[in-house]
Order: C-alpha cells, then sequence, then structure tokens
C-alpha cells in the first residue's frame, strides 16, 4: 500500500468514511455504484487517491480520465487494469475495443475476486465516449439482472453540473441507479479553520474571503504573512492561483449556463435582470446552477410563498473574482495587480462582510444544535419585502414567530450599544416576533462585555470558527 507516501487528509474523512464504508459493503458481495460529484478543486481527487492508498493494490484501480480520444482513453485504462490485476488476468489483444467491453470486463473480474474501479473525471470520457453514462447503466443493469455475488465497487467523479445533469437527473441513464451519491462540497469557514491549523481567527475569514473553501486555495495562502501580500501574490499577479481558478471552474460550464453565472455574480439577482443580462431563457440554467451549488435562490425566512426570489453566488471565492478581479483581469495581467487591489479595497471589505455574515448564520445553526436557540429553529437572514426597507442578518423562527435576531458586522472594533439598538428596532419589524426574543450579536472583535446581559448574546470571530458557545 502507498498510504505512506500521500499527504495526510485534512477536513474530509466524513466523505473518507462513507467510501470506506461503501468498499467494505462491496467485498461482502453487495456491489456498489458510487457517484461522486463537485466542483473542480475540491478535492475529489485527493479523496480518490486516500481510498486508494488504503486499499490491497491488487484490488483497486485508480483512472484518471483526460481529454483524449475513446481509443486513447480505452487504452490508457487497460494498461491501468494490468498494472493492478496482472496482464495474465486480462484478455488477448492490445486493449479494449470499447467502454462496455473494458467495463464488463471489471464486472467479469468482480465475480471472484474484490475490485474497486475509481474513474475520476468521468465527464471526460462523457464528452470522448458519446452515450458513456448509457454504457455504464447497461454493464451495471447486466449485474443486477444476473442475481450473482459481485465485490465490484464503480466510482465515477465529476463536475457537478455535468455528471448531476446529463447522467443522474430525471431521465438520466443513470437516474436513481447509484447506490451511494457524494456531492463534495468546498469547506465552510469553520471547516477551512482546522484544515489550515487554527491559525488567527480574522486571518482565516480574510483567507476564505479570497480562497473559498477549496484546500489547493488555502493551502497556498501564507498564514505568516499579512491580507495584502497574499492577495497581491495569488490575485493580483499574472498566473495566481485565485486570478486563474475562476476560469478553471467556468470552462467546466455550458455557455448558457456561464451567461447566467456571470449576471448573478455581477449582481442582477432577480429572474428578469438576469435574463435580461444573460440573453434568452434562464430559468434550466438557474436550477442546473442551483443542483450544483453554484448559485442559491434565497427568499426572506418567514416571508409569503409569492415573495420573488434572489439569486446569489453562494461560493465564496468565485464571489470574490466576480466582485474583485473579473473586471480588471487585463489589467492584472498587464502588471497593475496592486494598483487594481487598490481600486478595488471597497469591493473586498464588501466580500469580508459577506462571508462574515454568512458564517454568522451557520454558527446560529450550531447555537441551535446547542441548544443555546430553541430546538428546531429554523435560521436564515430576512428582509422586508413590502414598505420601509429593513434587513437582518440573521433570523431565528420558531413555528412561524421570530425566536431571535442577529447582525454580524466585521470592524476591528467590539460591536457596542449602536448595533443593540440596531436589533432592538429590528424587533418591531420582523415576522411576528415573540415577546422577547434572543438578540444575537456577531462581530470581528467580538462584542462589549456589559451588553451580554439576559437575552443578548455576542461572539467574536474565534467562537464563530470553533462553534463553541
Amino acid at each position: 500500500m502507498t498510504s505512506a507516501r500521500i499527504t495526510p487528509l485534512r477536513a474530509r474523512q466524513d466523505y473518507l468514511g462513507k467510501l470506506v464504508s461503501a468498499r467494505e459493503a462491496a467485498a461482502v458481495g453487495k456491489p456498489q455504484l458510487i457517484v461522486m460529484s463537485g466542483p473542480r478543486r475540491v478535492g475529489k481527487t485527493f479523496l480518490l487517491q486516500h481510498l486508494h492508498a488504503l486499499a490491497e493494490p491488487a484490488s483497486s484501480l485508480y483512472f484518471e480520465a483526460t481529454q483524449a480520444g475513446e481509443t486513447a482513453q480505452l487504452r490508457r485504462f487497460g494498461d491501468a487494469l494490468a498494472q493492478t490485476v496482472g496482464e495474465e488476468n486480462l484478455p488477448p489483444g492490445p486493449t479494449f475495443v470499447s467502454w462496455e467491453h473494458a467495463l464488463g470486463y471489471c464486472a467479469f473480474l468482480a465475480r471472484s475476486r474484490p475490485l474497486t474501479v475509481m474513474l475520476d473525471e468521468a465527464t471526460y470520457l462523457m464528452s470522448s465516449t458519446p452515450g458513456f453514462a448509457s454504457v455504464v447503466q447497461v454493464v451495471w443493469d447486466q449485474l443486477a439482472s444476473r442475481g450473482e455475488r459481485s465485490y465490484l465497487m464503480l466510482v465515477l467523479t465529476g463536475s457537478a453540473v455535468g455528471l448531476v445533469e446529463d447522467a443522474l437527473g430525471h431521465g438520466g441513464a443513470l437516474y436513481q441507479r447509484p447506490t451511494l451519491r457524494l456531492s463534495v462540497e468546498p469547506l465552510t469557514a469553520a471547516e477551512a479553520y482546522s484544515f489550515a491549523g487554527k491559525p488567527d481567527p480574522a486571518s482565516l475569514f480574510e483567507a476564505y474571503a479570497a480562497c473559498g473553501g477549496y484546500p489547493l486555495h488555502l493551502d497556498a495562502w501564507d498564514f505568516d504573512r499579512p491580507a495584502p501580500e497574499n492577495l497581491l501574490r495569488l490575485a493580483g499577479t499574472p498566473g495566481g492561483v485565485l486570478l486563474e481558478d475562476a476560469n478553471v471552474f467556468m470552462a467546466g460550464l455550458p455557455e448558457a449556463h456561464q451567461r447566467v453565472l456571470i449576471a448573478v455574480g455581477q449582481g442582477r439577482t432577480r429572474r428578469g435582470e438576469i435574463m435580461n443580462e444573460a440573453g434568452g431563457r434562464v430559468d434550466r440554467s438557474l436550477e442546473a446552477l442551483a443542483r450544483a451549488g453554484f448559485l442559491r435562490a434565497v427568499t426572506p425566512l418567514g416571508a409569503p410563498l409569492k415573495a420573488r426570489a434572489e439569486y446569489r453566488v453562494v461560493d465564496a471565492h468565485l464571489r470574490f473574482w466576480f466582485r474583485v478581479l473579473a473586471n480588471h483581469v487585463q489589467r492584472i495581467e498587464a502588471g497593475q495587480g496592486e494598483a487594481v487591489l487598490r481600486h478595488t479595497e471597497g469591493e473586498w471589505q464588501n466580500q469580508l462582510g459577506t462571508v462574515f455574515e454568512q458564517a454568522a448564520r451557520h454558527h446560529a445553526i450550531e447555537l441551535v444544535r446547542q441548544e443555546v436557540l430553541p430546538a428546531g429553529t429554523l435560521i436564515d437572514e430576512w428582509w422586508s419585502t413590502t414598505g420601509e426597507q429593513h434587513q437582518a442578518d440573521v433570523l431565528g423562527m420558531l413555528s412561524h414567530q421570530s425566536v431571535a435576531i442577529g447582525e454580524a458586522k466585521w470592524q476591528r472594533q467590539p460591536l457596542g450599544r449602536a448595533e443593540l439598538e440596531q436589533l432592538r428596532r429590528l424587533e418591531r419589524v420582523v415576522p411576528d416576533p415573540v415577546l422577547e426574543p434572543k438578540l444575537l450579536l456577531w462581530g470581528r472583535a467580538g462584542v462589549r462585555p456589559e451588553l451580554k446581559t439576559g437575552r443578548v448574546r455576542g461572539y467574536d470571530a474565534r467562537d464563530m470558527l470553533e462553534l463553541s458557545i
């Protein structure tokens, strides 16, 4: 085994545990078809490499697909299978003639021995082999119809949009066939804090606001250096990973989806606005991007059913790219990165505030789990849909009543009476408040101690990241 030569896994143990459990089921004759999706750079390959490292070499095949043609892919797969099970266990001939032949032979081998076959970046195979998902369906259905014991575990990975929309959606070739579906999400801010070794909390929020929850990005951030130096090196310099990777994410999307994502990223939040910006119909793209986790359709908590949704870019790194970098890529490529970052300082501070507010909502959900807030409380943001405009960064509702109101501010000084008075004013306008709702304050440096009495609670950046109470 090769576990000694692989970088230790951080903050992804739950995903790995599910994969290991599935392989244990296959090892006792319960075949497994696993589909693992998620955006690029999120760590799917790293998970598969760890799963592969934990297996006996002759029972596990890791194959990374490329953008090569079908014949070249099949040749590479045949070579990889020969290295795993031995050439003497393969059929005669230089290569497999089709993917049905290749996967069917894997199923044949797995009748008598455990065999895990991992096809990483399977969306490339879907591109080079029209109907590839149908081939998997045929092989899997044949295996199931024979009713024989099988020790096969087949894992497919790829981009969230490609796999979910084309293969797993209603009418897709693999609809309802996987025994396990794993959607690998970017790390939350709290998970990123643990992943990065628990650095200074304020520094973590700065890193997260630019890097998002992507392990590769976070590993590139130097927590011993100030944020402006990291931003210049990673985002304000030609070839910087934070400058380049948004294009990697976008490249895997159909053009119509790209236009919709760009429109939302540039501040078009309502369906009509998005349609005018993107051109043409946008409903299919909005649904696909929401299912894949790139966008979220948001209505204020407690709003009536007819309230119109606003669309938001969920991914922190993509939001950073759209807000701070997207309109200045050519200037950065021309060597003006430092000037661009100075020019976009306001957008950067807005991004920090947005990330901090999102982390406050995650922390409030944890407060519900820990019963600081009543069990069953729903947490989200809120804004008024009629009349005078009001908004709350955090609202907690239980049985259609507001039981908690919160505000999060990214500022150096501890929050004080001004922020508390703002929450008290919101008590009069949020939906159906209870007599004395909890008043919650989140500040980068916390809250002035004398304010944290009775129903007022305050938290600093460390509390949010360690999810402590």
